[in-house]
This record gives structure tokens, C-alpha cells and sequence, in this order.
């Protein structure tokens, strides 16, 4: 059992750390809110999940993750990306990064009668964030076993909720949302005292976190004569047939332009048209064992979904060291034809800028014979793809 002097005396050693020089990193220390999470980790049970910020010291250790372990990893340079599977521990430390992933964890636990909660700790930052509404409100639609839970220490940074929202600073939440307010013992970062970097050993970003290994993926041979459209519709078929779900708007009710007509409804989320949620949502229902299928009507809307892309598809493996994986398919069109004209923020291809900003592999079939063989690769892959389909090719 953590009590109060363990949480303070935990921070007291990494601040001697620090001191000492052995931390030439970014990191955030907690402090002022020992009773309030003590009270609060009372309701959360083991393998519960917990997801943190890149202020999550005192959750590790409520949550179970050892002091000496904890401990090796910040000294790891790991401060703010602690993770934990066998714990289901997970952080992010982009504001408001994980709200949306917390709502796809607690989504799929519904769906398999289980009795797990999601506890999703955020800042006042991510208050600000109309991240947070969005999944929140999408949490307490569907009665999701989630719990979101904003600690305000008033800063950002160093600027307040007043000046950030001037008299708009609390404003009413679902039920789904707690808050409480504190006192933060520390500045932002680190501490105010500043140490001699010449004393320091940094090393490099992949000694920090070693790149994945390539992936070896079964050679298939794909002999197929069916058409584009009929070779999208048979691999979203075959797709079906595999623990998936075809998550996004229109994948129900419109069938993804008719290319979901083979797969069960059962396997179809319908989803606000809010692409940063229900790329967050994927990623959730990843975690549990799902293989989703996000679905982007239009290759123009991901970049709503861009933070939830580059920030987190793209980052989670490597930056967890292998203890998440995240093996979803994005799945766009690039609308390059139509009867009508759809205009320039309706038509645009971004497959060379996402090629600069992600690291898995993006394919742009041109023909019936390469959509099945991407979607072949996507399934046999634990790593996320995207897939770009060209609706001229769809003629």
C-alpha cells in the first residue's frame, strides 16, 4: 500500500537525482495532490486500465509499477513515456492525446462484457482541448466504462485558467468528467535549479528508444482479374471475416461508398464526424485485441486526424519499447474523380506528406490485383498501415 510519504519521498529522490546530474532530460514532477490520487486510486482496480500525462509519477506507482522500476526508467530518459501492458498502463504526453484512446479502450471493454474501467487522468490543459469534449461527450452517449479526471493546478506552463479563459474557467462537464484543484509543489519542468550539463550523459534519440525492427511479412501471390472497386469491396470482405471493426461516419448507413456490403453490421461503428476521435478510438479497441479499420471518406479529413496520426499511430510501439502495438488500418480515398466538382479542400492527396511524417508503410494501389495484395499485407501486419484508394480508379 503507497501512503502520502512514499509519493513525496519518491519525487524527493528523483529531484536528488537531477541534482546530481544524472537526468539531462525533460521531465515533470508531481507533488500537491498526494491525498486527492490516494483517495481516488482507492476505487480503481487491478487491471483496470490507467492512462496518464507527462506528469505521471504518482500514477505508476498507485497503479503498481515498482519505485525501483520507475526509477530505472526516467533515469532512462523515459519520464514521460511510462508504460506498463501487464498493468495496462499507458501515457501520452501530447495535450489531450489520450481522451480519445481512453474512449476506444473503454468502447471495446463494453463490447466484450468486461468488467474493466478506464480511468483517464488529464490536466487543465487538456481542458482546454476540445479533445476532450468530444470524447467525453461520446463516453457518456454510449455508457462507457470510462472516467476522465482533470487535476487543475491552474497553469499552464506558467499562465492561469483566468487568463487563458478569462471568467469561463469551469465550465459544466458530463458526468463521466471529475476535477479537482491543487497546488503543484514545482515548477512546470524539472526544478528551479540548474545544473551543470558538462556533468551530464546524453545519449542519442535511438539509444533512447531503438527503432523497430522491420517487419518480415509472408510473400502471397495475388492472381486476381476483379476490377478496383471489386477488389476493395472482396478485401473489405475478407477483412470481415478477422476480429475487425470498421470504425468511422458513413460505414453503416452508406457502407463506406458501398464497399462494406460484405461485412456484418454488427462490425460497423458509426462515429461522429470527428476524425481525431475515431482515429483515437481505433487505437483504443487496438489495444483490446480488435483490428479496426478506420475509414476516412476523404483523404482531406485526416488532417483532423493528424495528431492522432503522427502523434500516436505512428509512435506508440517504439516510444512504449514494444509494450503497445498498434495494428490498424487507415483506410482513405483520394477523391481525384467525380460526377461533381468537389473543390480544393474536397480533392487533395497528401500520400507524399504523410510520407514524410510517418514511418509505417503507406500503400497507393492502382489496380484490383494491389488492393488485395495491400490489404493482404495490412492483415498479416502488427504495425498500422494506410492504405490510399483513388476514386478514379473506382470508374
Amino acid at each position: 500500500m503507497i501512503i502520502k510519504q512514499d509519493l513525496l519521498d519518491f519525487e524527493q529522490s528523483i529531484v536528488g537525482l537531477y541534482k546530481d546530474c544524472k537526468l539531462p532530460f525533460l521531465f515533470h514532477l508531481s507533488g500537491g495532490n498526494e491525498d486527492q490520487l490516494i483517495e481516488i486510486f482507492k476505487e480503481i482496480k487491478e487491471g483496470d486500465y490507467v492512462l496518464s500525462t507527462h506528469r505521471n509519477h504518482y500514477h505508476a506507482l498507485l497503479h503498481g509499477i515498482p519505485a525501483d522500476e520507475l526509477r530505472n526508467r526516467i533515469l532512462d530518459g523515459r519520464s514521460m513515456f511510462i508504460y506498463d501492458r501487464q498493468k495496462n498502463f499507458f501515457t501520452s504526453a501530447i495535450i489531450g492525446g489520450t481522451v480519445a484512446i481512453a474512449a476506444g479502450i473503454a468502447l471495446a471493454l463494453k463490447k466484450k462484457g468486461s468488467k474493466q474501467k478506464v480511468w483517464c487522468f488529464v490536466g487543465d490543459g487538456t481542458e482546454d482541448s476540445g479533445h476532450l469534449f468530444e470524447a467525453a461527450r461520446y463516453v457518456e452517449g454510449f455508457d462507457l466504462p470510462c472516467t476522465y479526471i482533470i487535476e487543475d493546478n491552474n497553469r499552464s506552463v506558467t499562465t492561469t485558467s483566468d487568463e487563458r479563459w478569462g471568467g469561463a474557467r469551469n465550465p459544466a462537464w458530463f458526468s463521466c468528467v471529475r476535477k479537482y484543484i491543487y497546488n503543484i509543489t514545482w515548477p512546470h519542468a524539472r526544478t528551479d535549479d540548474i545544473i551543470d550539463l558538462k556533468r551530464t550523459v546524453v545519449k542519442t534519440h535511438e539509444d533512447y528508444f531503438p527503432p523497430l525492427l522491420p517487419e518480415n511479412l509472408p510473400e502471397s501471390t495475388v492472381d486476381s482479374s476483379l476490377s478496383y472497386k471489386q477488389a476493395v469491396i472482396q478485401s473489405m470482405t475478407d477483412l470481415g471475416g478477422y476480429n475487425t471493426v470498421f470504425i468511422g461516419y458513413n460505414v453503416k448507413n452508406g457502407n463506406a461508398t458501398g464497399t462494406l456490403t460484405g461485412v456484418d453490421d454488427s462490425q460497423k461503428i458509426e462515429t461522429p464526424v470527428a476524425e481525431n476521435l475515431m482515429t483515437g478510438i481505433g487505437i483504443g479497441m487496438s489495444f483490446e485485441g480488435y483490428r479496426p479499420v478506420i475509414y476516412y471518406e476523404r483523404h482531406d479529413f485526416m488532417m483532423v486526424a493528424a495528431d492522432a496520426i503522427v502523434n500516436h499511430v505512428n509512435h506508440i510501439e517504439r516510444i512504449s519499447h514494444g509494450e503497445y502495438k498498434v495494428p490498424v488500418i487507415l483506410r482513405s480515398v483520394v477523391a481525384d474523380s467525380s460526377p461533381f466538382y468537389s473543390g480544393p479542400t474536397h480533392s487533395q492527396d497528401f500520400t507524399d506528406a504523410f510520407k514524410n511524417l510517418v514511418s509505417f508503410p503507406i500503400y497507393v494501389p492502382s489496380s484490383g490485383k494491389e488492393v488485395i495484395q495491400s490489404y493482404k499485407n495490412a492483415i498479416n501486419s502488427s504495425r498500422p498501415c494506410m492504405i490510399v484508394e483513388k476514386k478514379s480508379y473506382y470508374l
